[in-house]
């Protein structure tokens, strides 16, 4: 129950949806014109910016099932980026009929090719257990990768998590060092947590550099050889 209760408070925030995200002002009036005919003929970039203009009524009217189709011909093509905006589409019912199966299949497809985000995404729905079996391991590693490649967000939760011992041990520095990475960006209550727990007396783990030994000179065999012979 306590697990449970801590699961809760860690992971209820939800990265923005493929809508809110074209509607933040990353899609512009213009992209549609400016893209459609790469779109038609096969550019999977393109076929995504379409998207995201119907997604967002930005020079189209809005209309998520055109968006449907450019995505899905995108992601066909290869297109990461659409990869993880068909599984937001899925997480957040958007065109189709909510289902968490398909948001953690497309999260992971995305996350195995590097997108940090869905590398988020796909650790928050293996924390809380939706479509997939709860496994904390699991979503460590996931707000790992996204934590070292730079988002906040993971490395936000990746903290929480050691911090609180739901992925293994726990391990207060290694948290530390985490809530650094995103107190740096402003993320959520990462400074106030980085001075609790220097308050603690907590300091950062000692990385401890490989320093090789130095070979030391050794001679020959058949120098010692002609030795012997004199």
């Amino acid at each position: 129950m306590v697990v449970a209760a801590i699961a809760a408070a860690v992971f209820l925030p939800a990265s923005l949806s493929a809508q809110s995200l074209a509607e933040s002002g990353f899609i512009r009036n213009t992209d549609y014109k400016e893209n459609i005919e790469k779109a038609v003929n096969g550019n999977p970039e393109s076929q995504r910016i379409v998207a995201e203009c119907y997604l967002a009524g930005a020079g189209v009217p809005k209309d998520v099932n055109e968006a449907w189709k450019w995505l899905v011909k995108a992601a066909g093509n290869g297109d990461i980026d659409s990869h993880y905006l068909i599984g937001t589409l899925y997480r957040d019912g958007n065109g189709v009929r909510q289902n968490y199966e398909e948001s953690a299949y497309w999260f992971r497809k995305a996350g195995k090719n590097g997108h940090h985000r869905a590398q988020v995404e796909i650790a928050r729905q293996f924390a809380e257990g939706l479509g997939v079996q709860q496994d904390y391991r699991i979503a460590a590693e996931n707000y790992w990768r996204a934590a070292e490649g730079g988002d906040p967000e993971g490395a936000y939760y990746y903290a929480r998590l050691v911090s609180e011992g739901l992925a293994g041990m726990k391990d207060l520095p290694k948290a530390l060092k985490y809530y650094k990475k995103a107190a740096v960006a402003d993320f959520g209550d990462a400074r106030e947590k980085v001075r609790e727990l220097e308050s603690q007396g907590v300091k950062e783990p000692v990385v401890r550099k490989f320093v090789p030994k130095k070979k030391t000179a050794t001679r020959s065999k058949s120098s010692k050889s002609r030795k012997r012979r004199r």
